[in-house]
């Protein structure tokens, strides 16, 4: 009891063992995720929860007999599929009104390793992390992916997805061979060669070609890279990139820009992952770090006005701190994603991306200045981060965003619910959009439907002969989802 007076007798040490004993219960929270799939009355909606629909079912992907079981019944008994993986697109591209849902995360397996080769064989429904904890002892990783590794390969093909790489171009191009379940319900073999260019429409297809069942992934050496950091001006990072492109010392590389009302679209922090000439084939793949710390700064900046200025000074301070430290190519694959959820009540985040030419990149961000508020903090639509990353030309997949070697722009963004929100959001994505397409960009289509069916169209010119292929491959219609009936059917 003489102790307790004590420490009451000192009100500083009080206050101190009451702070930690705070700060130690609001750290052990568990971050609470964002809820999504199938619910009550089999109401099924993907990451947003903003297109909601009633399916049939959802069914587990487990034979390869059953799968085709699976096509062949709904030919005859008139049903559609929809296939979904991880479900983190967010146009409604995994479920269809009435349909069955074909959950792939069950097909996971790892069914060949060479490492002679430096050839992986595995299912769809595998994760990007299932493939690295195979190979990370090997010395081996990936080419092309994302720069998580939560999500599952076949849902990463489906909607052509990039990562951080600037040397190995697009994700499709380092797949040697796939097996695929047609709409007809065969069982067809198909690599670069195949005349019928099936990974033309499948990869970037969203599932409305088929089932990828399994693929081949071409690998790489698990390179060491030195991480550099630097500060640059917006004016300065075409220059800087193209230069950074020609001297081929580095290997991966992304880049940030300000949202911050006082540097709003000026500052910009580049990271860049260079070669050290080392392979590793020891060092264990990280684990989720951090997290927690990282969710309190990125809900700081969420305030907006000064608080976000903060957010920006200690985002930079970060960046500052990693320069010089080395780090697997296998580790840079695998960013953490936890602290990004955001689960706030008639609120919604969600991305966009936008693709423009390089040489048009200071350009066309001075004409956003006109177009965004630098200060959103008493605004509905908030923009919380925009990354950039290098888009390689891509001629191997049908609806392909890069038309020529690009900047994509992936854009963190806030609103609300209601539905005069909603319809503002939409408002300022379609001009984001229109100011994208006047510079000769593009936009990704994984993301939710702001865009207009024309400002598709022109985006897409190629969407017809998509139409055309897919009816053709698929003539009973049995795959489909929301994006395809809201904008090609």
């Amino acid at each position: 009891m003489q102790k307790v007076f004590k420490v009451m007798k000192k009100p500083w040490l009080l206050a101190s063992l009451v702070f930690l004993m705070i700060a130690w219960i609001v750290w052990n929270i568990p971050i609470e995720k964002r809820k999504y799939g199938l619910s009550q009355h089999n109401l099924l909606t993907d990451y947003t929860g903003l297109l909601p629909e009633r399916v049939e079912r959802v069914i587990k992907a487990e034979a390869v007999t059953d799968l085709q079981k699976l096509v062949k019944d709904a030919i005859v008994n008139g049903r559609q599929i929809s296939v979904a993986g991880l479900q983190h697109s967010q146009g409604g591209h995994t479920y269809y009104k009435d349909g069955v849902v074909l959950d792939m995360r069950t097909f996971n397996k790892v069914l060949a390793f060479d490492p002679m080769t430096k050839t992986i064989r595995v299912e769809a429904g595998a994760t990007w992390e299932d493939v690295q904890e195979v190979i990370n002892s090997h010395g081996l990783a990936l080419k092309v992916t994302q720069s998580q590794s939560i999500f599952t390969i076949g849902g990463s093909l489906s909607v052509n997805a990039h990562g951080r790489d600037i040397r190995f171009g697009s994700m499709a191009g380092t797949i040697k061979e796939m097996t695929l379940l047609t709409p007809t319900g065969e069982i067809k073999t198909v690599n670069r060669d195949d005349q019928e260019d099936w990974m033309k429409y499948v990869f970037g297809g969203f599932g409305l070609f088929g089932v990828i069942l399994d693929v081949t992934l071409e690998l790489t050496d698990n390179d060491v890279y030195l991480i550099q950091t630097e500060q640059l001006s917006l004016q300065d990072y075409e220059a800087y990139f193209m230069s950074l492109l020609a001297n081929k010392e580095t290997a991966m590389h992304y880049a940030r820009v300000s949202v911050a009302p006082k540097t709003f679209l000026e500052e910009m922090y580049v990271i860049n992952y260079d070669y050290t000439g080392k392979k590793d084939d020891v060092t264990p793949l990280k684990e989720e770090d951090g997290a927690r710390l990282s969710k309190l700064a990125l809900d700081l900046g969420r305030q907006g006005g000064k608080l976000e200025d903060l957010f920006w000074e200690i985002q930079k301070k970060y960046i500052d701190s990693i320069d010089g430290r080395t780090m697997t190519r296998n580790n840079v694959m695998r960013s953490e994603s936890t602290f990004m959820e955001f689960t706030k009540p008639s609120r919604v985040e969600v991305l966009q991306e936008f693709f423009v030419p390089i040489d048009s990149y200071e350009e066309y961000m001075n004409d956003l200045k006109q177009l965004l508020s630098a200060n959103d903090k008493d605004e509905d639509f908030k923009v919380h981060n925009i990354t950039v990353r290098y888009a390689a030309k891509d001629d191997g997949t049908h609806l392909n965003y890069a038309k020529e070697d690009m900047f994509g722009l992936v854009i963190l963004i806030q609103h609300g619910l209601k539905e005069n929100e909603v319809a503002d959001a939409e408002t300022i994505i379609q001009k984001w959009t229109d100011l994208t397409l006047q510079h000769g960009g593009t936009y990704y289509l994984p993301y939710y439907r702001y865009q207009s069916r024309d400002q598709f169209m022109r985006a897409y010119p190629q969407w017809e002969q998509f139409k055309k292929e897919k009816e053709s491959r698929d003539p009973n219609e049995v795959f489909q989802n929301l994006f395809y009936d809201h904008y090609i059917k």
